[in-house]
């Protein structure tokens, strides 16, 4: 039996209704994360850029990142972080540290 999409994660992801900046190349857009894991996030707007695009992101309390766009999705796009496998483990440890602080 193939696993599901949860257990090939690398990483949990973590239902987030952060704030965002995203500059889709000519411009800063407001958005919201709609979930983030340490290899991922999916942003809530109405953009749609290419997929395969580099994009620059600044996540409230989180710091800077890029990332590829993998799909669009009814709400949003979807993205996949440019880190190193270190700094992506960061960030699922502070967001699972978010979590029980609450």
């Amino acid at each position: 039996m193939e696993p599901n999409s949860a257990e090939r994660r690398l990483f949990p992801r973590y239902l987030r209704g952060l704030k965002a900046l995203i500059n889709l190349g000519d411009s800063w857009e407001t958005t919201e994360c709609k979930d983030i894991s340490g290899c991922g996030i999916r942003f809530i707007t109405d953009q749609r850029p290419e997929l395969k695009q580099t994009i620059e992101i600044h996540i409230d309390n989180l710091g800077r990142f890029e990332g590829i766009v993998l799909r669009h999705v009814e709400d949003g796009f979807a993205v996949q972080l440019k880190a190193s496998e270190f700094i992506m483990q960061q960030l699922a440890e502070q967001l699972a540290c978010e979590l029980v602080e609450g």
